[in-house]
């Protein structure tokens, strides 16, 4: 999930991105997140994001990516929620705001750690965090960003791609 807020104006507003319940002792037991009543809303957000095609330049690399795209705001607040730790693992989200904004992301009715990459308008990555599964932690970076990219966790660092070095490609739309 998103907290998209407008600093200037210290207004926060739940979009929502991602994860599941909060850390529990091992007597407690936690739904799942498919059986949340907004699942059914956020599951279908999630199917018609449209996949294209994106690059991140990480030194003389270039990495070619598959990624589903959140540029509506019912599909900037569904992002991972109630996805499924295979889909988690097979896809990527691209989340265009336009422009640049000041927000955070939650993990509410989020499976799985996810990592998050926060980028400029010139696509210069210049934050990475991972985001644990928390009904109430918010993540975001110290300044704006126009982009930011959910994978899972571990996903940035596997492909060499870090903040203030990588840089994301968007092709013009066709």
């Amino acid at each position: 999930m998103i907290r998209a807020g407008a600093a200037a104006l210290g207004v926060a507003v739940l979009l929502g991105v991602a994860a599941l319940g909060a850390a529990q002792g091992p007597a407690q037991k936690t739904a799942p997140a498919t059986a949340n009543p907004e699942c059914p809303r956020w599951r279908d957000a999630f199917a018609s994001m449209p996949l294209r095609m994106v690059s991140i330049q990480a030194g003389s690399r270039t990495i070619a990516l598959r990624v589903k795209t959140a540029e509506t705001g019912e599909r900037q607040a569904a992002g991972f929620q109630c996805a499924t730790p295979e889909e988690i693992r097979r896809y990527l989200i691209l989340f265009d705001f336009g422009k640049e904004i000041l927000t955070q992301f939650h993990m509410q009715n989020v499976p799985a750690a996810l990592d998050i990459a926060f980028v400029k308008d010139d696509g210069k990555i210049f934050a990475i965090s991972k985001m644990d599964p928390s009904p109430t932690e918010l993540y975001g970076p110290l300044g704006p960003f126009r982009y930011a990219i959910e994978a899972h966790a571990g996903f940035f660092a596997s492909q060499g791609i870090r903040q203030g070095e990588a840089r994301l490609v968007i092709p013009p739309a066709r």
